[in-house]
C-alpha cells in the first residue's frame, strides 16, 4: 500500500504547469531517495502511467491515464467509437488496422485490430514512436502548427532507421504538404525493412488532429492494386469516425 501511494504521488506531482520532470526534481518535491524514486518510475514507465523522453532524460504523464479517463466518459471514448470502424477495415483489408494519438511528440498506439490471416509482428499498445517515419506518424504531424511542428524536430530530431527514412527537414516539409492535399500519409520502408503502411487523420469537433488510422501491411503483400483499395477504404473509415466526433 506504501508503494501505491508513492507511485500516485508520483503521478500528482504533473499537472498543467509541470508536464515533465527529472527524477532528482520529482524525489526532491516528495522528500523520496532517488533511487526509489526512479525504480517506481520505471514500474509507472513500464504499465504506461508515464513516458521517458531518452533525449532529455525527463518523465511525462503517459497513455494509461487517457486509457482511465476514457473508461469514466465512456460514451465519448473515442476508441469506442472506432472500434467497430476499425473491425469493417481489418476485415476489408486483411491486414492490421491500429488507432493512435499523439503524445509528448510521439505516436502512441491505443487499439489494435489484428488481422487473422497472417503471422507478423504484434504493434504494441502504449509504446512511443516517433512521428516521422511512420506513417501513424506523419498523418497527425502533418495537421500540427508550424511552431508545432518545429519543436518536434528540434526536440527528437529526424533519426535514421532505414535508408528509405527522411532524414532532412525540407523533403519532410515537402511530404506533410503532400500528406495534406491528399489526406492521407504513407510510409514505405521508412521504419523497418519490410514494413509498409497508410494512415488517415482524425479530427475532433473543432477540426483539430487528435488521433491516426493506420493500416500496417508488408512490401510482398501490398501491391499497387491494393494499395489504391486500401486508401479509398481507409478515407472511408477514417471519414465516419470524423462524422461521429463532431455530433458529440
Amino acid at each position: 500500500m506504501k508503494t501505491l501511494k508513492k507511485g500516485l504521488a508520483i503521478l500528482n506531482t504533473f499537472n498543467e504547469k509541470v508536464q515533465n520532470q527529472g527524477v532528482t526534481e520529482i524525489a526532491n518535491k516528495l522528500g523520496f531517495h532517488k533511487s526509489t524514486t526512479h525504480s517506481l518510475l520505471r514500474t509507472l514507465l513500464e504499465d504506461g502511467y508515464v513516458i521517458h523522453d531518452l533525449a532529455t532524460k525527463r518523465y511525462s504523464l503517459g497513455y494509461m491515464l487517457l486509457d482511465l479517463a476514457g473508461r469514466i466518459t465512456y460514451r465519448k471514448d473515442l476508441r469506442e467509437i472506432s472500434h467497430p470502424i476499425m473491425q469493417k477495415l481489418s476485415v476489408q483489408c486483411e491486414e492490421d488496422v491500429a488507432l493512435n494519438i499523439l503524445v509528448e511528440g510521439r505516436s502512441v498506439t491505443i487499439e489494435v485490430i489484428e488481422s487473422q490471416y497472417f503471422i507478423r509482428p504484434i504493434i504494441p499498445l502504449g509504446k512511443p514512436y516517433p512521428l516521422h517515419c511512420r506513417a501513424a506518424g506523419k498523418a497527425i504531424m502533418a495537421y500540427l502548427s508550424n511552431e508545432e511542428i518545429e519543436d518536434i524536430i528540434k526536440r527528437y530530431g529526424l533519426m535514421r532507421y532505414t535508408p528509405k527514412t527522411i532524414t532532412e527537414k525540407e523533403k519532410l516539409l515537402l511530404e506533410l504538404e503532400k500528406i495534406r492535399q491528399h489526406s492521407y500519409a504513407e510510409s514505405r520502408q521508412e521504419f523497418g525493412p519490410e514494413g509498409i503502411s497508410l494512415a488517415f487523420p482524425i479530427f475532433n469537433k473543432g477540426h483539430n488532429v487528435i488521433a491516426s488510422l493506420s493500416i500496417h501491411s508488408t512490401i510482398n503483400r501490398l501491391n499497387e492494386k491494393k494499395q489504391k483499395r486500401f486508401i479509398n477504404d481507409g478515407l472511408k473509415a477514417a471519414g465516419m469516425i470524423n462524422k461521429i466526433l463532431v455530433t458529440i
